[in-house]
């Protein structure tokens, strides 16, 4: 063969899946294989014929193997336009490269190891990965960038039929290129920031995070609007996390109140229950046993949990799947694990969504994304736990054991109400939820409202509130209602009016000294 007609493929890669089988076939259809260090020594072992880059190029790797593509004759060969820009070169030792294939460093993977040291991290960070990456996505009119093993039987078709890849192939490969190199340096960008940072927040300073578009959804917020789902790129950053197991797509709404619903399920230990109407928990209980729960969280307000989400702390059983679906139209079922009957239950039911989902227990980052116009505001999400500790007795008379359970458990509900949010809770089941109003005192009517119209007495019930009571109109409305104790976080200038008032009521008070809106 003569030197003009030779063809290179540089392979350099850490993945080694698939990689013996794809070098085979690009041998196969006359391509002269480069590869470096790792790759040269599996490709050997493999016995597949492969040239060095250190004798492609006649310059030995240096500096422990961090330098070693950087190299005129690589990057001359990839950057090359034609064949006739490489040989006005006038130097026999260039060559064009017409396939690259490159997966880097495991960046991700190490930072992610409980015990990375910093300079593990940093060792992990590639160089000469990204620079061949850029040099041939940047000359994908005629190089062929490979970047992941899934791409390799594409590119493999194309070649045994026509010698060559299609124009149409090489520029989404490049695209691909990009966003990869994006999300590289923003991983590496923001490990950085968390490593610079010495504040007690999880939260660093600065932010770089990229998306990766998941698939479209079924529609926005409304039938007219389209929507996508995407995951957020950012390292040790734990997401909404999902299974779908059964049922018709997913809408924009659906993800939201199945969110929503999730996020408050999993703040109980015991088996709970939570169903959303809306983004706001219609129903929520916490009991001995899942099946309990369930019916607790309806009795709240069956009419709003007509067509909700519904969510699970614990394993999903068939008494229970069957229990939902001969009582009520549902949307969503959300667990994290379901028994292997409801799987064949529910495909009577093609239309409602099973949705099994895991939590992670490494140390992770919990941050909130809402969306603006073009903009996004960022913020840690709230999960600040408190316990009969943190409560502070402000009234005469004090709350009783079971109160202050009920008072922790409601103040849980209440962080995932929109605001302004008024909770009614007594043994663990929620009695009436008031949300969403521009007055507190709306929303505590509300409560009172639906609890009366499903029959729910709320005599001996505690009551909790989301942010301060500006005024003393919600205690004495609790003292009618039949309000034993109030839970609420304190910081209004009318805070001794309010506790007096309580006293004078016979009520007890503890403040949380913890505001939980939620817009």
């Amino acid at each position: 063969m003569k030197q003009d007609e030779k063809k290179f493929a540089l392979i350099s890669v850490s993945d080694k899946t698939g990689i013996d089988k794809f070098a085979k076939s690009l041998i196969k259809n006359n391509y002269i294989i480069l590869s470096t260090g790792g790759t040269a020594k599996f490709l050997s072992s493999k016995k597949i014929a492969n040239v060095s880059i250190a004798e492609f190029t006649k310059f030995e790797e240096i500096l422990e193997g961090r330098v070693k593509t950087l190299h005129p004759i690589i990057h001359a060969g990839i950057l090359a336009k034609d064949k006739k820009s490489i040989d006005s070169l006038k130097n026999s030792h260039y060559s064009l490269i017409d396939i690259v294939v490159v997966n880097l460093y495991p960046f991700e993977s190490a930072i992610s190891k409980p015990n990375c040291k910093y300079d593990d991290a940093i060792e992990n960070i590639d160089i000469g990965g990204p620079t061949m990456l850029r040099a041939a996505a940047k000359n994908h009119r005629r190089v062929t960038v490979i970047t992941e093993p899934k791409d390799y039987d594409v590119i493999i078709k194309e070649i045994n039929e026509n010698n060559q890849t299609s124009i149409d192939t090489r520029l989404k490969l490049a695209i691909k290129v990009f966003q990869k190199i994006s999300e590289y340096d923003s991983m590496i960008h923001n490990y950085l920031m968390r490593h610079e940072n010495t504040e007690e927040s999880t939260l660093p300073s600065k932010i770089n995070i990229t998306l990766e578009k998941i698939n479209d959804l079924r529609y926005g917020e409304n039938p007219h609007q389209n929507a996508s789902l995407y995951n957020i790129k950012y390292p040790q950053v734990e997401g909404f996390n999902f299974e779908q197991l059964s049922g018709k797509g997913l809408s924009y709404n659906n993800l939201v109140d199945t969110e929503s619903a999730l996020s408050c399920v999993q703040q109980f230990k015991t088996p709970s229950c939570v169903i959303v109407k809306h983004a706001n928990p219609c129903g929520v209980a916490e009991c001995t046993n899942l099946m309990a729960a369930y019916n607790n969280a309806y009795a709240t307000d069956p009419i709003s949990a007509f067509g909700g989400i519904i969510a699970f702390n614990k394993n999903v059983d068939e008494k229970i799947l069957k229990k939902i679906i001969n009582q009520q139209f549902v949307e969503v079922i959300v667990a994290p694990s379901y028994s292997k009957k409801c799987l064949e239950i529910i495909k009577s039911k093609p239309n409602i969504r099973l949705l099994k989902t895991k939590r992670s227990n490494k140390d992770i980052i919990r941050l909130e994304f809402k969306s603006l116009q073009g903009k996004f505001l960022i913020q840690e999400s709230d999960t600040k736990k408190l316990t009969s500790k943190d409560l502070k007795n402000v009234t005469v008379k004090k709350p009783s054991k079971r109160e202050v359970d009920d008072l922790l458990f409601a103040f849980k509900v209440a962080r995932y109400v929109k605001s302004n949010a008024i909770v009614f809770v007594k043994n663990k089941k929620t009695l009436g939820i008031g949300a969403g109003q521009m007055s507190r005192i709306d929303s505590t009517n509300i409560a009172n409202t639906k609890a009366k119209k499903h029959g729910l007495s709320l005599k001996g019930c505690v009551m909790a509130s989301e942010a301060f009571f500006p005024f003393r109109d919600n205690i004495d409305l609790a003292k009618k209602i039949g309000v034993s104790s109030i839970i609420q976080p304190g910081g209004s200038i009318k805070d001794k009016e309010i506790i007096s008032i309580a006293d004078k009521h016979g009520i007890s008070m503890v403040l949380s000294g913890v505001r939980v809106f939620k817009h």
